[in-house]
């Protein structure tokens, strides 16, 4: 068992290092995020972002609304779920709601954002008390949830739900993630149901991801946004944000 004096030099030093993460967004994710990377030799693996991912993510934070238009397999989910984290871990009483099309993928977003808080032991643990006297953050996590609770006893939550109308109703949310957006059931009503959860004069984001779909509200959002008709700030994250990928590799997957 540690000492008192040693836990209490540890304990200021995390403090003092996340006040420090709390205004530098792009540091925590570079030293404390890791995703799943299926192609790596180790499949978790630190979250180094490409230029065009870099540029998303202070898009994202620098907008209240936004709404990303992307091409398939561009980390764009493991992005928006690190400023997830990073929004959960900084502000003690947030509430970060996250929409997807299945109750399978919402649980796949809860499972990635676990993944994200397991890899930073250094800021927060799971579960119950340890044997080493710990007393900073902790997170528990269930199938569609994760709560973060901080020294003072003041949490933060993340809720997943499958795509249904009503289903943020009764909850007043920090952020909104609307995943694959394009592809949920009866997004309209889903929209008009979500949108007053974080519509707020003092605050409230949304992210809203997608690929595209035609004749969906999605991609109607994405052309009132390019006309400045809606307030929502466009990211566009084409093949190539990628920088692995080059034009030689396109044509064969067109082809393909």
């Amino acid at each position: 068992m540690a000492s008192e004096a040693y836990l209490d030099i540890v304990a200021k030093a995390r403090a003092a290092e996340l006040e420090y993460i709390a205004g530098d967004l792009l540091y925590y994710v570079s030293e404390y995020v890791h995703i799943e990377d299926k192609d790596a030799p180790e499949v978790v693996v630190p979250f180094r972002l490409w230029p065009a991912q870099e540029d998303a993510l202070q898009s994202i934070h620098n907008n209240r609304l936004n709404i990303i238009l992307k091409a398939r397999q561009l980390g764009v989910t493991w992005l928006t779920l690190a400023y997830a984290s990073w929004c959960l871990l900084c502000n003690p009483g947030w509430l970060v709601i996250a929409l997807s099309r299945t109750e399978d993928e919402a649980k796949e977003l809860v499972r990635r954002l676990a993944l994200i808080y397991r890899y930073m032991p250094e800021l927060m643990r799971e579960g119950g008390k340890d044997s080493d006297g710990w007393t900073g953050i902790r997170y528990k996590v269930t199938a569609l949830s994760i709560d973060i609770t901080y020294p003072d006893g003041r949490t933060s939550t993340f809720k997943a739900f499958p795509s249904a109308s009503g289903a943020t109703r009764s909850f007043t949310a920090n952020l909104l993630i609307l995943d694959e957006w394009a592809f949920q059931a009866a997004a309209e009503q889903i929209w008009l149901s979500a949108y007053p959860t974080i519509n707020r004069p003092t605050g409230g984001k949304v992210i809203g991801l997608s690929t595209i779909e035609r004749g969906t509200l999605f991609e109607q959002m994405v052309l009132d946004a390019i006309d400045g008709k809606n307030g929502f700030n466009l990211i566009f994250l084409p093949w190539d944000a990628d920088p692995r990928r080059s034009l030689e590799w396109y044509e064969q997957t067109r082809k393909a």
